[in-house]
């Protein structure tokens, strides 16, 4: 949809090159290798930038962020939940945690893998709770979502669109970890309002090129993205697959991506992730 949309705003064809894996490193790499010139831009989510820098040495991811490249735009954002199976008859958070201090067989989730934000969010979480939530990983979000709506756990934390698009009443939302409501589901309480003061589960996707490319390619790329989400029938799409259109230029998105490393880093650290 981005291509599409960038293609007559910026005057040349916009082509998409698919690069999973290693949690953004792989493409991350890649766009190291190629030329510096303002043809070459890496579209991820904050994870990639966030997480490898504070559990993974230099050497072995082969960049570094602060040095290597440079922030362009935030585009969306959305928010991590938590969510139940329905089959575990449970229709709030307070009475989730009520039930699972003394039923082991509930005090345990779901998540997209080891390392990343929904396991510390979990850590978080069993903190805030007051009893241990155990970490279940499994290989990304769409295993997470088949396995509650089987009912082989009992719960799980989730993007948005894991949580909440085609599950066919099998899984139930109990909060969203963020200040305020979601303006895209604002059906689903945050933490915070049920009493649990987790407010850090919000996430987003931007864009980043090499950290030589030319500023003003930098901001013609910027520009055009600020376009791009301005047009409601953009905002509309992207709503239906819960995300929000979400613009910030390059400096606040190097901004944020500072601050939150700043903010996991001793979370990392004390749940023994960092430095392999």
């Amino acid at each position: 949809m981005m291509a599409d949309e960038l293609r007559p705003i910026l005057g040349r064809n916009v082509i998409v090159e698919n690069k999973p894996g290693a949690g953004g490193r792989l493409a991350a790499q890649a766009l190291k290798t190629y030329p510096a010139d303002g043809t070459s831009y890496l579209l991820a989510p904050d994870s990639w930038a966030i997480f490898p820098t504070i559990t993974t040495s230099e050497a072995q991811l082969r960049y570094n962020l602060k040095t290597d490249f440079a922030p362009v735009a935030r585009i969306v954002s959305f928010p991590l939940g938590f969510f139940v199976a329905e089959s575990a008859n449970i229709h709030s958070l307070k009475e989730y945690v009520e039930k699972a201090k003394s039923d082991p067989g509930l005090a345990m989730y779901g998540s997209s893998g080891s390392g990343g934000i929904s396991e510390l969010l979990g850590m978080v979480m069993s903190k805030e709770f007051g009893f241990k939530v155990n970490h279940v990983p499994f290989k990304g979000g769409g295993e997470v979502k088949a396995n509650l709506m089987g009912a082989q756990v009992p719960a799980g934390i989730m993007v948005a669109g894991d949580g909440l698009s085609d599950v066919g009443g099998k899984i139930k939302p109990l909060g969203f970890m963020v200040e305020e409501r979601w303006s895209v589901a604002p059906q689903v309480p945050t933490f915070k309002e049920q009493g649990f003061n987790i407010v850090n589960g919000g996430a987003f996707s931007g864009f980043w090129t090499h950290a030589k490319t030319p500023e003003t390619e930098r901001k013609k790329m910027e520009d055009a993205l600020r376009q791009v989400l301005s047009k409601p029938v953009v905002q509309e799409r992207l709503a239906k697959i819960y995300v929000r259109a979400d613009f910030a230029d390059g400096k606040e998105l190097g901004q944020q991506v500072d601050k939150l490393i700043h903010y996991w880093t001793p979370l990392v650290k004390e749940a023994g992730l960092s430095a392999r």
